[in-house]
């Protein structure tokens, strides 16, 4: 993916799904401040994902699934304050579900499944109260889920229980 989309400045929605892009997602796709859609599933892309992605303050949907992206899910994605779906899986992302993803207010679909996530869900993802789909099996997750999680229509947790 060039680094030089970073000067479509007035760039509003960026597909280039099911491509066969391949390399790292280029940190420089954070300076595209208007931003409201973007997908990137589909492809071979590897490496990790910029934390930059954070900056899209604009961002309503983020699609990075079908990939071969690997660390830890950016914390600063938890910035992304208009985001409703966010779709991460089929991947090979490790690490904890980072806490700051609580702060998703407007999320309504949230795919990590199939990825190598580990350790316990964080307390503060119960607040994500317009959740309508929840896929998170095919992880290492261990403790439990959030009990406010129980009215979720679409969900599979991979078997963990719900917290007292």
């Amino acid at each position: 993916i060039p680094s030089s989309l970073d000067s479509l400045s007035n760039l509003t929605w960026l597909d280039l799904s099911f491509n066969g892009w391949s390399g790292t997602i280029p940190s420089s796709l954070g300076s595209l401040s208007k931003l409201t859609h973007l997908s990137l599933r589909g492809n071979r892309l590897s490496g990790s994902i910029p934390t930059e992605l954070g900056n899209l303050s604009k961002l309503t949907t983020l699609y990075l699934w079908g990939n071969s992206l690997s660390g830890t899910i950016p914390s600063e994605l938890g910035s992304l304050s208009k985001l409703t779906r966010l779709h991460l899986n089929y991947n090979q992302l490790s690490g904890t579900i980072p806490s700051s993803l609580g702060s998703l207010s407007n999320l309504t679909v949230l795919y990590l499944y199939d990825n190598q996530l580990s350790g316990t869900i964080p307390s503060s993802l119960g607040n994500l109260t317009n959740l309508r789909e929840l896929l998170l099996q095919n992880n290492q997750l261990t403790g439990c889920a959030p009990a406010q999680w129980q009215s979720i229509p679409n969900k599979n947790l991979g078997g963990l229980p719900y917290c007292s």
